[in-house]
């Protein structure tokens, strides 16, 4: 009796001593005078069972910047299926006679985000397309080039911060997306700081878009330059600086219009190929073939890019394409809305999040640390196998890829945590999964509101994961 009673007072006081130890690490972080006036949510989970082992302030909404998109993935993988795949079909109301495709050539979009991707660019859509029509012996198009659907429905976030949306990250939804829809600027400097640049060229480009460029040389070694432009405007204006002496320094800003810019760069191919169109009208009736059907990779390639890259664009897509199959008629900004209901009934959590885009761009995007380590959960105890491992695979690894190739290199953590990174100004999130003894344990921090540099910030989290990791 003595020595089952021994036996429990121990365990009783390892438990204490435990708690003890991850309570004292969690007061050392939060207690630093450099996040004195800053918002901490944190919450570490038992994987096996979903108890919570360590929480601060877990229920209480923050922004998640770009942790944001494990809902999304997430999202996309329940909906669509780890399978799925966007199509984009080729077909013509013509018939093909002496070299001559009589008739239009047709295109149908899906609003693959992967379309001449540079993140998938051992496949293209355009080399496909051309290869088919010399297989069919077409060396003219006596019709036209017309993309489906005919109407535009490029959207941007009504909640994005204007100053976002001129740069790459910034592109809005469409349908006819492609080039991940952003547009490469070449530029060269001189060696004088402060001279003026010039554009040598644009890619893609289109006839009617122009820049009004301020951009001038400086001495520091990065791109500080920025973008102004709505959606349509057909010029952007473009300020900040890039280093001297560069000879095609490349930034990368927003299409301003992706259904244009892809339709006058699929002529451009095809033009290269010596395949013209002669823009005779036909009437749009009486479809006779399929020319092809070009396929995207498979979704669980594509979160992927979302994760590792933190690829805003490829989350908005998903988020709207999985949000289509519950309303055919949704528009970009209340697509996060339907989102949002799906986990708030999966995952019971009615007050722990608030979504208003897919990829973490928006301020307003607000959710909890539990909230976040709910959906960690429930992907970890997915009943289908493959859904679980592509959603986990997804996910870059501390110290070795993605967004988190620098987060805990040469510490404990390498290798031993995978999740995703958020940041934004004031605002520095990690959440994912630590490995330890064949066992995940889910585990989200968000930090807002700091006013130290972010350097600071990420060395004081890693510093408390590997301390925390040490004590699971």
């Amino acid at each position: 009796m003595k020595k089952q009673f021994l036996i429990a007072f121990l365990m009783f006081v390892q438990i204490i001593n435990g708690q003890s130890v991850f309570d004292s690490e969690l007061v050392k972080f939060i207690e630093n005078d450099h996040l004195s006036s800053s918002i901490i949510g944190l919450e570490l989970m038992d994987g096996k069972n979903g108890k919570v082992i360590l929480e601060h302030n877990a229920n209480k909404l923050l922004v998640p910047a770009s942790i944001q998109k494990l809902y999304t993935t997430s999202y996309a993988l329940n909906i669509l299926g780890l399978n799925y795949s966007f199509n984009t079909t080729v077909f013509t109301n013509g018939e093909i006679d002496d070299q001559t495709l009589n008739g239009d050539l047709f295109i149908s979009l899906s609003g693959d985000p992967s379309l001449e991707s540079r993140f998938f660019d051992s496949i293209s859509f355009f080399k496909d397309l051309k290869n088919s029509l010399i297989d069919l012996n077409v060396k003219a198009i006596k019709g036209q080039l017309i993309l489906l659907p005919e109407e535009d429905d490029y959207q941007v976030n009504s909640q994005w911060l204007w100053g976002d949306l001129g740069n790459y990250y910034g592109g809005g939804y469409s349908t006819h997306t492609f080039k991940d829809n952003y547009v490469e600027v070449f530029f060269n400097s001189t060696d004088s700081v402060g001279e003026i640049t010039s554009i040598n060229e644009l890619y893609p480009s289109v006839s009617n878009f122009t820049i009004d460029n301020r951009v001038v040389g400086g001495v520091i070694n990065k791109d500080l330059s920025y973008a102004f432009g709505a959606p349509y405007q057909k010029e952007r204006r473009m300020n900040g600086e890039i280093p001297i002496n560069k000879n095609g320094y490349k930034v990368k800003i927003s299409m301003h219009d992706p259904k244009a810019f892809l339709k006058s760069s699929i002529i451009s191919e095809l033009e290269k190929s010596n395949i013209h169109f002669s823009n005779i009208s036909f009437p749009k009736t009486n479809f006779s073939d399929t020319i092809f059907v070009y396929s995207s990779p498979k979704l669980s390639e594509l979160i992927s890019c979302v994760n590792f890259k933190s690829n805003n664009n490829y989350a908005e897509h998903l988020m709207m394409k999985s949000a289509l199959t519950k309303d055919s008629s949704v528009l970009l900004d209340d697509a996060a809305s339907i989102m949002e209901e799906y986990w708030k009934e999966k995952l019971d959590i009615d007050n722990g999040i608030l979504f208003v885009d897919g990829s973490g761009l928006s301020r307003k995007n607000l959710s909890s640390a539990h909230a976040i380590n709910q959906l960690l959960f429930f992907q970890l105890n997915q009943t289908q196998n493959e859904t679980k491992n592509s959603f986990i695979n997804s996910l870059p690894t501390a110290g070795f890829n993605g967004t988190l190739k620098y987060l805990g290199k040469g510490t404990k953590i390498e290798g031993n945590f995978i999740g995703k990174s958020g940041s934004m100004g004031g605002v520095r999130c990690y959440s994912g999964y630590f490995i330890k003894n064949n066992n995940y344990y889910p585990f989200t921090i968000m930090v807002n509101n700091f006013l130290c540099k972010d350097k600071f910030i990420r060395k004081q989290i890693e510093n408390l994961m590997n301390n925390l990791y040490d004590e699971i």
